[in-house]
């Protein structure tokens, strides 16, 4: 997949109308019953302007998936500072840059949560989240609690980070963004002393604009 935000802007265009295009649809019916009919007429080009891009509906869906993915990835790592170390106890409300994105992109989220998507997208957003949480970050747990097994308490972190996360988009955003953030660093306090930062080059990534707009 072209990275969209190098793509020509006629293009960025002609994907972003199908995408809504898309999801517009999918506030009305499954994913099986949309035709590409329906999706050349809701985003008002033709058959061939589709299939110069896409081979099927099923590509169109994981492109958008795709990208939401990769803004997420960024808006992960740019929630921690620049260090090797990361104490709990200073932490204030760093999560809260992250929360954002999902609340941005609300729209997109709460309709792949949905139940007109065949794909089970709870659960790749789940192993989304945990596989970054693993690739960047190790846990010391607190001298209280140093017989854990650290392997383990770090999954059993990133699970719950996941699992908290899709409950809040699931249940439409009950918190905002900075007060859940808030409470996520309260739960950090609760067992964890330190955050290794395992790969300090994916802070480095290009800032990645996929301007998905919820409507």
């Amino acid at each position: 997949m072209s990275d969209f935000q190098f793509l020509d802007k006629r293009v960025q265009r002609t994907k972003m109308d199908f995408y809504k295009a898309l999801f517009n649809l999918l506030k009305q019916k499954s994913f099986s019953a949309i035709t590409i009919k329906e999706l050349i007429e809701s985003a008002r080009y033709s058959r061939g302007t589709f299939y110069a891009h896409y081979k099927s509906k099923e590509e169109l869906l994981q492109e958008v998936i795709d990208n939401l993915f990769k803004e997420m990835r960024i808006a992960y790592r740019g929630s921690y500072k620049n260090d090797d170390l990361i104490n709990i106890d200073e932490l204030v409300d760093e999560p809260d840059k992250f929360l954002h994105h999902f609340k941005e992109h609300a729209f997109f989220y709460q309709t792949l949560l949905g139940n007109n998507i065949s794909i089970n997208f709870q659960s790749q957003l789940t192993d989304e989240i945990i596989q970054l949480y693993l690739d960047d970050f190790e846990i010391e747990v607190q001298e209280n609690y140093r017989t854990v097994d650290n392997e383990l308490f770090n999954r059993y972190s990133a699970y719950g980070l996941s699992g908290l996360i899709i409950e809040w988009i699931i249940n439409d955003f009950p918190d905002s963004p900075k007060k859940f953030s808030l409470k996520l660093v309260t739960l950090f306090r609760f067992s964890m002393e330190h955050v290794k930062l395992k790969n300090k080059n994916v802070r480095k990534e290009i800032p990645h604009r996929f301007l998905l707009k919820n409507r």
